[in-house]
C-alpha cells in the first residue's frame, strides 16, 4: 500500500503491508493498545470530492494507506447488489424514486454527488466490483440496507475469499445472531451499551459497537477485560483517549486522521513485528 504523509492527527503512518492482507483477527491481536484503525464512513471523507460508496473514494483510501472502509449494500429490483446509503436516489444522485424499485440498467446511468452535495462524474458501483477492488487491499465494514439479503451478501464475500477481512454490521441482537449463524467465520459488529450484551453471544465473533459511548471508560474497561474488539465513532478532531479505547473508529472525517490513529514510531515497530510473526 502507498502511504501518503499528508495527514494531520497525532502519530505516524502504519507499515506497508506486503503480500496477503492479514486477517482482522490478527489486526485486533497486534494493534497497539493506544491506537485505533480509522474506518471511512460510507467509503469517503467530508471535504473531499469523492462520492459516497464509490470506487474513486476506495482508490483514494487505498492510495493514502487507510485500512478500512465502511459501506452500505442495497439490492435493486433486478437482484443486482450495489452500494448506496439512502432508500431513495434524490438527495445524493441524479436518480429519482426508490432504490429498491430501480434496475441496474437505470442505476448505472445516474451520477452521484460528493459529500458537499456537488455533482460528480461517478456512477453507482456494483457490490461485487467494489469487493474486487478492495480484495487483499483494505478491510470492509458491511452495512446492510433493508433491501439486502444476508445470504446473498455473505455468498458474494465468500466468493472473493474475503470472510477474514470484513465486519458485518448488526443493529439488533436478533440480526447479530442471524449473521453469526450464517457467517461464523466473519466478525459481526453488535450494538453494545454494557459488557453483558456481548456475553450473550456464545457463537460467532462478536465485536462491540459503542458509538459515542467510546468515552465511557467503565464500559471500555469491561469490554477490554472480555477481550472484545471495540468499535466507536470519532469526529474531525484528534482524540488520544478515543484511540486508546477503541480498535476501530468510524468517522466522516477520515482524511483528518492517520490510517491508524495514535501509532508512534515505537509502537509501529512492535505492531509490525507482531504482524510478521503471525504471518509465518
Amino acid at each position: 500500500m502507498a502511504m501518503a504523509a499528508i495527514l494531520t492527527s497525532c502519530g505516524v503512518n502504519p507499515p506497508t503491508i506486503d503480500g496477503p492482507l492479514p486477517s482482522l483477527t490478527t489486526q485486533f491481536d497486534c494493534l497497539p493498545a493506544e491506537t485505533a484503525i480509522i474506518s471511512a464512513h460510507r467509503g469517503t471523507a467530508r471535504g473531499s470530492d469523492y462520492a459516497e460508496n464509490a470506487l474513486r473514494g476506495l482508490s483514494a483510501l487505498i492510495e493514502k494507506g487507510y485500512l478500512m472502509s465502511e459501506v452500505d449494500v442495497a439490492r435493486l429490483k433486478d437482484g443486482t447488489y450495489i452500494l448506496f446509503h439512502d432508500g431513495v436516489w434524490e438527495e445524493d444522485s441524479t436518480g429519482r424514486g426508490a432504490v429498491a424499485a430501480t434496475t441496474w440498467e437505470q442505476a448505472e446511468k445516474y451520477l452521484l454527488n460528493n459529500p458537499q452535495g456537488k455533482l460528480t462524474s461517478e456512477t453507482p458501483v456494483k457490490f461485487k466490483d467494489y469487493l474486487s477492488a478492495a480484495q487483499n487491499r483494505i478491510y470492509l465494514e458491511i452495512d446492510f440496507k433493508s433491501s439486502a439479503r444476508y445470504e446473498d451478501v455473505i455468498k458474494m464475500i465468500r466468493e472473493k475469499d474475503m470472510g477474514a477481512h470484513v465486519i458485518l454490521i448488526a443493529y439488533s441482537a436478533g440480526q447479530a445472531r442471524k449473521l453469526m449463524e450464517l457467517a461464523p467465520e466473519m466478525w459481526v459488529s453488535v450494538s453494545t451499551s454494557k459488557a453483558s450484551d456481548i456475553r450473550t453471544y456464545k457463537k460467532g465473533k462478536a465485536a462491540a459497537w459503542v458509538g459515542k459511548k467510546i468515552s465511557d471508560q467503565g464500559l471500555v474497561r469491561d469490554l477490554q477485560d472480555l477481550g472484545t474488539p471495540i468499535l466507536g465513532s470519532m469526529g474531525k478532531d484528534w482524540s488520544a483517549q478515543k484511540a486508546a479505547s477503541a480498535d476501530v473508529l468510524v468517522t466522516d472525517y477520515a482524511f483528518n486522521h492517520r490510517p491508524i490513529t495514535g501509532l508512534t514510531s515505537k509502537t509501529k515497530y512492535e505492531y509490525e513485528a507482531c504482524l510478521d510473526k503471525r504471518r509465518y
